[in-house]
């Protein structure tokens, strides 16, 4: 079950020797802002595994160009690792060879997109309209949480991260300076603990010393 907001604040509490969630607006205010403040820092470390989402989107014939969050496209799109239409895999060109020209269709190119600003252009565009012609699978962008029952991209087995990096900042701003530093060390501790799942994932890698080794030879 995915940790709330709410989960957050108690835990957060506990750790401040609290016997709850405090009551005052201002400090309510103040530890949501630590808590987005955690989430955006992990979240803009990496392209993370658990960002991987997969959805689909109508094509229109002839149309070059689809705008995120518009007529069925994501508009929580990152970064695209893999587009399809029809089956048929697109590969992605990057912006200066796309747009290497004065006219549309651009550049010579067969069964490519590109990116540029929010939108997903076809080169050439795609020729004929079906109902979720194209596939894709991206990493999601995160968004600021507000409310206690929000919840987190972070996997409940890492999410004891942002407990730890509110803390550090609630012992800074209180000059418990000593304190701070060991939360914010547990934070990084956190932070490599996620980054060794990652290449475990991505490369089937595993940590040995200092040194990155193949998990499954």
């Amino acid at each position: 079950m995915a940790k709330t907001v709410a989960n957050i604040k108690l835990a957060i509490a506990y750790r401040m020797s609290e016997d709850g969630v405090p009551n005052d607006s201002a400090e309510t205010t103040r530890r949501l802002h630590f808590i987005n403040e955690a989430y955006r820092d992990i979240m803009r470390r990496n392209f993370w595994w658990f960002t991987e989402t997969t959805d689909s989107f109508d094509s229109v014939a002839d149309q070059d160009s689809y705008t995120f969050g518009t007529g069925g496209v994501p508009s929580d799109i990152r970064a695209i690792l893999e587009l399809r239409f029809q089956d048929k895999l697109y590969t992605q060109q990057e912006q200066k060879d796309a747009m290497d020209t004065d006219t549309v269709p651009y550049k010579n190119a067969s069964q490519c997109y590109f990116i540029y600003g929010n939108e997903i252009y076809f080169n050439p565009p795609l020729s004929t309209t079906v109902v979720d012609g194209v596939a894709i699978k991206y990493y999601k962008k995160h968004t600021d949480v507000s409310s206690d029952s929000d919840t987190f991209l972070i996997p409940d087995e890492h999410i004891d991260a942002i407990t730890a990096y509110v803390v550090g900042r609630l012992q800074q701003f209180d000059s418990v300076r000593g304190s701070a530093a060991d939360a914010f060390e547990e934070y990084k501790e956190i932070l490599s603990q996620m980054q060794e799942e990652q290449n475990m994932y991505l490369f089937g890698l595993r940590s040995s010393g200092n040194q990155l080794e193949a998990q499954f030879p």
